[in-house]
């Protein structure tokens, strides 16, 4: 564009930009605009609060007892594989890949979260 063409664009008053929807709230005072920023606040706050209760704590509730039952199957077979094991968890055969410690954990071979009715006692022989 020549250097001319582009100073008679200069010269031509600019529009007044507004961001709003409507030209009532772009003419419209301090006031009013803070009126409508609050009203606007308190819809948005009202649908997040009913998004809260009639979705998400339904959502939760379903997957909690989904879980209780789901883990309610898991106590049940391993009160079977202990009944059908004498009274005792059938313990996995230690394969050395599994057990390799280059030195020993300060508080001895077994994990620090260890548990003794459902894992392997790695201070027992064989």
């Amino acid at each position: 564009m020549s250097m001319i063409a582009r100073r008679s664009l200069r010269v031509l008053p600019r529009a007044t930009r507004s961001y709003s929807a409507t030209a009532d709230v772009a003419k419209a005072s301090y006031h009013e605009k803070q009126l409508a920023l609050e009203h606007h606040a308190a819809q948005t706050a009202d649908m997040w609060r009913k998004i809260s209760f009639y979705v998400c704590l339904p959502a939760i509730a379903a997957c909690a007892l989904w879980t209780r039952n789901l883990e309610k199957e898991h106590e049940a077979h391993i009160e079977h594989l202990i009944h059908e094991n004498d009274g005792k968890y059938p313990q996995p055969p230690r394969y050395d890949f599994l057990y390799r410690r280059a030195r020993p954990f300060p508080w001895g071979n077994n994990s620090l979260f260890f548990n003794a009715q459902l894992q392997k006692d790695l201070n027992e022989e064989d």
